[in-house]
């Protein structure tokens, strides 16, 4: 089973970040990804809580999920997440508010990426507490488990680490 530090060792890689964070754009999301964690002390891997999920259909699934960046969500807090997501799921269209997360970015879109207009998800957070909060489209059927995260300058900066 990997862990939350092999991960983040190979994330010093570029290869690693490319296979991860590749795609278009000539992998600058990689690239970017990559120059931030590097150059970079205050950061992690993390794993994520699901709170809730949904199916529809044809492998359009989308989750809510909770992480801290130590990796530990209170269980009590858990509890009361998963609530929560859950009945903010069945009130609004989760398919709406899903994002990626596949390069390093801002956890809440940082007001230039369009997932920073839809906060309702996000708003679950307890950042006081160091908890957040965060819709994620899936990229496979696989569960999104890791989450790779950076903080630089007051900003968190976060992608799912889909092959680990």
């Amino acid at each position: 089973m990997t862990t939350r530090a092999e991960i983040a060792a190979k994330l010093d890689d570029f290869a690693y970040q490319k296979a991860n964070f590749g795609g278009f754009l000539m992998n600058k999301r990689a690239k970017n990804s990559h120059a931030l964690w590097t150059g970079n002390r205050d950061k992690g891997v993390t794993e994520l809580s699901l709170l809730a999920t949904r199916d529809y259909g044809d492998n359009n699934i989308y989750d809510v999920a909770a992480f801290t960046l130590d990796g530990t969500v209170p269980s009590e807090a858990l509890a009361e997440l998963s609530s929560q997501a859950e009945a903010l799921a069945d009130r609004i269209n989760l398919r709406e508010h899903g994002y990626v997360y596949t390069c390093l970015e801002p956890w809440d879109g940082g007001g230039t990426i369009w997932i920073s207009k839809k906060p309702e998800f996000r708003a679950l957070s307890r950042p006081e507490q160091g908890i957040y909060v965060i819709p994620i489209q899936r990229l496979s059927g696989d569960e999104p488990r890791w989450l790779a995260w950076v903080r630089e300058r007051e900003q968190l900066d976060i992608a799912i680490v889909y092959k680990p």
